[in-house]
């Protein structure tokens, strides 16, 4: 329908009706969850492997695909579901590590390939440091922020950051490359379990409910932040919608 201007009597018309707006609030699950299993499951392999646990050098070559699409498509999909339930921190800390994890697997896929010249993880690797600089910065950050939020998810993104930064350490100046690597390796170690950890949270509360006897033996030690938040994440003129956590669910 056009207007005119000198069509003074329909504009105020209009201008008088009340809008018929109707607004539909669509609540998803925590993406959080999804995030942290592919984190956990992507790191543990990883960070095993590294501590030299198990396998040998080519064991990446083998192990790649599931750390790429597990813990980096997954990651960055629960990442990008992050926005819709306005959770910055999720959003920032799940592409940010999805798109690592992916690109390690991009990485082994050439060197399988014959595309790129296998590098040990062990020895001076300063292209590398490159990436651990950025993803140490923004794990910092990020474990900041989730001190506002329980315990169990800050160990993670905080013993996420300390290896992160250790390794960007080790990378760039090539001294002591392997025994700081498995120094590394074994916060990322702790991180995993703590992720595995917080998800089993998220799973068993939404199957037995936030409040039950089950729920109790799976603490996470919530902060005061967090149990005082509101039940919808309020956005800017826009509805809000249900960020996962006990009661929101």
């Amino acid at each position: 329908m056009s207007l005119r201007a000198e069509n003074r009597e329909k504009i105020d018309r209009l201008l008088e009706r009340d809008p018929n707006v109707t607004i539909f609030l669509r609540p998803i699950a925590a993406p959080a969850a999804l995030g942290l299993a592919g984190f956990a499951g992507s790191t543990w392999i990883t960070a095993t492997w590294v501590a030299r646990w198990w396998g040998d050098e080519s064991s990446p070559t083998i192990f790649f695909p599931f750390v790429a699409f597990w813990g980096g498509l997954g990651q960055f999909i629960a990442g990008l579901f992050g926005y819709a339930a306005r959770d910055t921190l999720i959003t920032v800390i799940h592409v940010l590590w999805g798109s690592f994890w992916m690109s390690v697997g991009l990485l082994y896929l050439l060197v399988a390939t014959g595309a790129l010249l296998p590098h040990p993880v062990h020895e001076h690797f300063p292209e590398l440091a490159a990436w651990m600089i950025v993803l140490a910065f923004f794990t910092w950050s990020g474990a900041i922020a989730s001190s506002a939020r329980d315990l169990v998810l800050c160990g993670v993104l905080s013993t996420l950051a300390i290896g992160s930064t250790i390794a960007c350490c080790m990378f760039a100046y090539g001294s002591g490359v392997r025994a700081g690597m498995k120094a590394a390796a074994y916060f990322w170690i702790i991180s995993s379990i703590l992720a595995w950890w917080r998800v089993t949270v998220y799973l068993v509360e939404e199957a037995f409910g936030p409040d039950t006897a089950v729920v109790r033996f799976f603490p996470i030690f919530r902060t005061k932040t967090e149990q005082g938040r509101p039940l919808l994440a309020p956005g800017y003129g826009e509805p809000g919608v249900k960020r996962g956590m006990p009661g929101l669910n």
